[in-house]
């Protein structure tokens, strides 16, 4: 493959990357309610951070790196939704105004 070519691919997947991190950090900034900034803060951790990963792994230019980029991408996909599951378990347990938050349909 030519040189451009793999800087090309590099650039394109690193910019897609830290556009889906913009992305996620407006999300937080935006919504009030902690659920609703865990949502949007779960793009940052798996499709932002993947496509960054996949930009250096075609920025390396060999497959050295490429075992290290995947260990470091199953261990934030794993790592990640057991962390956001405890945050959010706490949050509904612990907060008294959470409740409100949810609505629930009448069922006749």
């Amino acid at each position: 493959m030519p040189e451009a070519l793999w800087t090309v691919l590099c650039g394109v997947f690193l910019c897609a990357g830290v556009l889906c991190m913009l992305c996620g950090v407006a999300g937080v900034y935006r919504f009030r309610f902690v659920l609703n900034r865990m949502h949007s803060a779960g793009i940052l951790d798996t499709l932002g951070i993947f496509l960054i990963l996949l930009g250096l792994a075609f920025a390396s230019h060999s497959l050295e790196y490429l075992p290290k980029l995947l260990l470091i991408l199953a261990a934030l996909w794993v790592g990640s939704p057991i962390a956001s599951h405890l945050v959010s378990r706490m949050e509904y347990l612990t907060d008294e105004d959470a409740k409100n938050h949810f609505r629930e349909e009448d069922r006749t």
